[in-house]
Order: structure tokens, then sequence, then C-alpha cells
């Protein structure tokens, strides 16, 4: 899936070049890296303790765990100590479309062996193919969706055809058009689509 050379030079032209971390709140940083550790095979790879608020300069004992991804990219989490802050408000799975953050694999065997880790270790999680990604979906124990997903050989050429027409799509949307233009998608599925 080689990337047009359109689509190269629309991204050289981007300042922001990559994904340096992503930070949420935990109340369990212990079960937290068990399952970007141990189960999404992440490895930790710094933690910080801090002892004042960088925000308000008051004391606060906290701790900031970054998991990195094969990009160097990090997934970062912040645990407080008891009594130093509220407790996160997150409670139970959060709602995927206010928050849910997606992470890319290498291929559909990639999304089907993290299913079958899933599977082992008792987490529930959810197949779909979106037509342009395939994408299995899991909460971690803070609450936060977590999505791993993989291109799929039409990816290039579906994100190129809606590149040409987003301004337009989302003038239509804005001015009341609710006609769907996802024909790729389907439903769901448990196994691999061609």
């Amino acid at each position: 899936m080689e990337e047009s050379q359109t689509t190269l030079q629309r991204r050289q032209q981007i300042r922001v070049r990559k994904f340096h971390h992503h930070a949420f709140r935990t109340d369990d940083m212990e079960k937290t890296r068990r399952f970007y550790e141990d189960v999404l095979a992440m490895p930790m790879i710094g933690v910080f303790v801090e002892t004042t608020d960088p925000v308000t300069e008051e004391p606060s004992n906290y701790i900031h765990a970054f998991f990195e991804m094969a990009d160097g990219s990090a997934l970062a989490f912040f645990q407080f100590q008891e009594d130093m802050y509220e407790p996160s408000k997150i409670r139970g799975n959060q709602d995927p479309f206010d928050h849910h953050l997606a992470l890319e694999v290498d291929s559909k065997e990639t999304v089907f062996a993290y299913r079958d880790r899933f599977v082992q270790n008792g987490i529930e999680h959810m197949l779909i193919d979106h037509g342009y990604c395939y994408s299995i979906y899991v909460h971690d124990p803070n609450g936060m969706q977590v999505e791993l997903t993989t291109k799929v050989p039409q990816t290039v050429e579906i994100m190129e055809k809606h590149a040409a027409t987003a301004h337009e799509d989302l003038e239509k949307w804005l001015a009341g058009v609710t006609v769907a233009n996802n024909e790729y998608r389907r439903l769901r599925g448990d196994t691999p689509a061609s």
C-alpha cells in the first residue's frame, strides 16, 4: 500500500510530524501496566515521579508512565498519590464517540492475533470492518476505548478519493444532508474479510 505522490506532497507540508504521546488519567497504574505491557506488548519505557503540579505549582505527588509503540511514540498515564487529587471521573466504559484511541497495527492477522489474546485474557472485544480499515475494540482498565486497526488493500485508494471531496462532504453535512458516503463498510465480523 504505497502512498501516492499527491499524498506524499500534502504530508510534506504538514509541520506536525507524528504522535508524540497521548496522556490519560488512571486510578490503578498496575492494572494499566498489565494491559498495555502484558496484553498489548507495549513496553513501559519510563516512569517519572513528580512532586509538584506543573499547572498549579502546588505540591502534588504523581507518576507519569510511558508505554512505547513501534514508531517511538507512546501512550502515557498519570496516577496521583491517594488524597492528592480528585479520583478520575471515568467510571465504567467510556462511550467511543466521546473518546477513543486508535492504534495502528500491521495487518489483519495481527488484529486477529490480538482477538485471540483478548479471548485468552477474558477481555470483551468487538471487531468492525470499516471498509477503509479493519478494527478490534476493547476497553482498557481505565474505561478508555482502545481501537487496534489496520489498513486494508483499498485504504490508500479510498482515502485519496475522500481527500478530494472532504470539504464538500463537510459542507453537505453542515447543510443537513445526511446521506451515507461510506459504501465500503461491513457491519461486523469475526473472520478476516478480503
